[in-house]
């Protein structure tokens, strides 16, 4: 039933491309060499998402997919490996909105010097 998810992205885009190439050049209403060109970009990723699917394995086909739907699930856009780990955590400088270095010297007023734009600010305000 996964399958047949991939015949439709694979018929568009073979459609595309026999239209583009298999109409006779330089008849009327035939399109332009610029335009077979291009539109092939197009329809190349469709046919290659579209075999993808028809001819990966049942498993890892539905391995992809259930982990694409619990990480839209989530709302995360990229792994969790690659976000900030210290957002929201932490003093930022005004200024710029750079995280405070680990090792920055506070003075015993909350002075401290942003590294990122050599900005002063007070933590306490």
């Amino acid at each position: 039933m996964i399958r047949l998810f991939g015949i439709v992205p694979l018929g568009i885009g073979l459609t595309v491309l026999g239209f583009l190439w298999l109409s006779p050049f330089g008849e009327f209403h035939s399109p332009p060499l610029f335009f077979r060109i291009f539109g092939s970009f197009v329809a190349l990723p469709f046919v290659f998402m579209g075999a993808g699917a028809l001819f990966m394995s049942q498993e890892k086909l539905t391995k992809r997919l259930q982990e694409g739907a619990a990480q839209a699930a989530r709302g995360e856009d990229a792994p969790p490996q690659n976000r900030s780990a210290a957002r929201g955590q932490g003093y930022t400088c005004p200024s710029c909105s750079a995280p405070l270095a680990p090792g920055a010297d506070v003075s015993p007023k909350g002075d401290v010097k942003c590294g990122h734009c050599n900005r002063w600010f007070n933590i306490h305000e």
